[in-house]
């Protein structure tokens, strides 16, 4: 028998649980600022393809789709006690149309399991009390009666009182580790545990022949996870720590890309729209955090160009040759071997296989276009100092110890040409 049948994290699918109001936001884009009309778009973009996924995966009657905007929307803003309770529902549901029936498929070939017996093992183990046995006896008494059911294959054997009893058993120690699944993966509120997740896992298991109420259901479990996932993530990308969608806006646009309904502009406007802005928006706040390193790293290699010795090339790579190579020149596709250190402006080393005691080998084209364009000038034996402006290196990423818009210097020695 496998552990993992005992296992909640072992068929759930972790989603954050968590309320705008039951009917569907509404946006007016009319004079909207720049951030009001990316959280639209960004919304409509995000929805693509959902309504597909939620009938053809979910299982969501297509009937019940006012049912399912009305779930999204209330997952997105609910408060830590109706999180826990819908975690709990999910949770009910998923163990009474998912679990059980394989089990009972497992052990049993065409039989069925006590669900009443099984909904009863498993709230003890929730709530912690009431319990006829322990969860590590639980899980013994279901491996050893799980064995023998499976070597009776005879009708006319009355089995009921080991499978009451395997059902109780199989349903409590399903619930080992779960309270710290519910809390550490689930985000439900420990005060919120006991009380309104047990609510919502009892209520859960008489979920899973309603269309309509499983329909809600998943509308909740995926505006959680924009609650709890996908917004605060975007919102991060685009604007760090100093600023927000509007959630009201993106809702708004999920919604309508959804149902398709009252769509400001089609998939492929929001698309382009999106992207202009979030490049315009994350440009200004890059430019308002690291402006004045970028302007200090533009003016330390307009410096560097005008020293002796320096060729500047039509891209903007700035190089210094400290040794001149006599052997072959590598191409873009060529693998090459390489010593080299990296640093910047101020001198700060990031990076060195000199360090490490052991040269680098890559492909010329696997490495940022400034190391490109250098290596496929630099003869084999060659030793040069490379100073690469940041569009040739990493641009507006963060990448931690190199900053936005950084330039970098890099001090690199080209051994060899390595044969494929």
């Amino acid at each position: 028998m496998k552990k993992s049948i005992f296992s909640v994290a072992a068929v759930l699918v972790a989603g954050l649980f968590a309320s705008c109001t039951v009917s569907a936001p509404k946006a007016n884009l009319k004079g909207a600022s720049p951030v009001d009309s990316l959280s639209y778009a960004i919304g409509v973009v995000q929805s693509q393809g959902l309504k597909d996924y939620v009938v053809m995966r979910m299982g969501v009657d297509t009937t019940y789709m006012d049912q399912f905007i009305a779930g999204l929307c209330d997952g997105v803003d609910a408060d830590e006690k109706k999180s826990a309770y819908y975690a709990g529902l999910q949770i009910g549901q998923q163990e009474a149309a998912q679990v059980l029936p394989g089990l009972a498929g497992e052990v049993l070939g065409e039989g069925t399991l006590n669900e009443k017996e099984y909904a009863a093992g498993f709230l003890a183990g929730v709530t912690e009390k009431g319990q006829k046995m322990e969860v590590a006896q639980a899980q013994e008494t279901a491996m050893r009666l799980m064995e023998s059911l499976r070597e009776v294959n005879d009708s006319t054997v009355d089995l009921k009182a080991q499978i009451d009893t395997f059902s109780y058993a199989v349903g409590l120690a399903r619930t080992q580790g779960l309270k710290e699944y519910a809390i550490f993966r689930l985000g439900v509120d420990s005060a919120q545990y006991v009380s309104n997740f047990a609510k919502g896992v009892k209520e859960g298991f008489s979920l899973s022949d309603d269309a309509k109420k499983n329909a809600f259901l998943a509308g909740v479990q995926i505006g959680q996870q924009l609650a709890g996932q996908m917004i605060p993530g975007i919102t991060m990308e685009i604007f760090g720590e100093n600023g927000e969608l509007n959630k009201n806006n993106f809702m708004a646009g999920f919604v309508a890309g959804v149902t398709g309904e009252g769509l400001y502009f089609d998939v492929m406007q929001a698309n382009e729209l999106a992207m202009r802005l979030m490049e315009e928006i994350k440009s200004e706040r890059m430019n308002a955090e690291f402006g004045d390193y970028k302007t200090e790293c533009v003016a330390f290699l307009e410096n560097i160009a005008q020293t002796e010795g320096v060729v500047k090339t039509a891209s903007g790579l700035c190089y210094k040759v400290i040794t001149e190579g006599k052997g072959a020149t590598p191409t873009a596709t060529d693998k090459v071997k390489v010593h080299y250190r990296g640093t910047l402006i101020n001198g700060e080393e990031f990076d060195s296989s000199y360090s490490r005691g052991e040269a680098a080998v890559f492909g010329v084209n696997q490495v940022i276009a400034g190391w490109t364009e250098a290596l496929t000038l630099m003869p084999v034996g060659s030793k040069w100092e490379l100073y690469i402006p940041q569009e040739l290196a990493y641009g507006s990423r963060d990448m931690g110890q190199i900053k936005p818009y950084s330039t970098l210097v890099f001090e690199v020695e080209l051994l060899e040409i390595v044969a494929e």
